[in-house]
């Protein structure tokens, strides 16, 4: 009764939290599908390229399987002499050589958007971020729930801890996948195909290895 209680107290105190960025998320959507129409909604301004360098890091699984991934970066110089540096992808990073334009799109004073030469970027807004962290902090709180539900035995520290992290770690990219959704709206054709094979790839393998480690119980 303890965990069930537990996990229903995290799941209402994150989706209260999370209530607000979702409105702020959507309203941020309605100025994305504005902008598709008039071109004209996000304050616009103009800046330059002072820096590009690209870095990689590795990760290694529980199966202990390292994976090494290349990181894009870009900087620039807004009109009052700020700059930042923002992780992009490699065709925006392929064309934003130093000295290059860029126009900025922002919301709220947040940079969401870069365009160089013709190529443009869109970031999640940090409420959309904010709200990830929430959905993700539900999810944990919906496995301490069931795992109160279901099974409830006790195995020792390490599979609290493991099973836990594989939990957590199935939410990561469907989360992604939703809040992106919700801030630019759901992909099409070959895109919505890929999101829906990405989100099975990453939510099929940590299930198999969580289910495997109860196959015993």
């Amino acid at each position: 009764m303890i965990v069930v209680t537990l996990g229903l107290g995290v799941i209402v105190v994150a989706l209260v939290a999370a209530a607000d960025p979702y409105r702020q998320t959507r309203e941020f959507h309605e100025v994305v599908t504005c902008e598709r129409t008039t071109d004209d909604c996000f304050v616009r301004e103009p800046a330059s390229v002072v820096g590009r360098r690209t870095y990689t890091t590795t990760h290694t699984d529980s199966e202990g399987h390292t994976t090494t991934t290349t990181h894009y970066e870009v900087t620039w110089q807004r009109a009052e002499g700020a700059r930042q540096a923002r992780e992009v992808s490699w065709s925006l990073y392929e064309k934003a050589r130093e000295g290059q334009p860029v126009t900025l799109r922002s919301w709220h004073e947040e940079v969401v958007g870069a365009e160089v030469a013709g190529r443009t970027q869109w970031f999640l807004p940090e409420v959309g971020g904010t709200l990830g962290h929430w959905l993700r902090l539900a999810f944990l709180g919906l496995g301490v729930l069931l795992w109160g539900l279901l099974f409830g035995w006790w195995d020792g520290f390490f599979m609290l801890f493991w099973r836990t992290f594989v939990w957590v770690f199935m939410s990561i990219v469907p989360v992604e996948v939703a809040t992106r959704a919700l801030a630019y709206g759901l992909n099409t054709g070959g895109a919505l195909v890929m999101d829906i094979v990405v989100c099975a790839f990453f939510v099929g393998i940590p299930a198999w290895m969580l289910f495997g480690s109860l196959e015993d119980w």
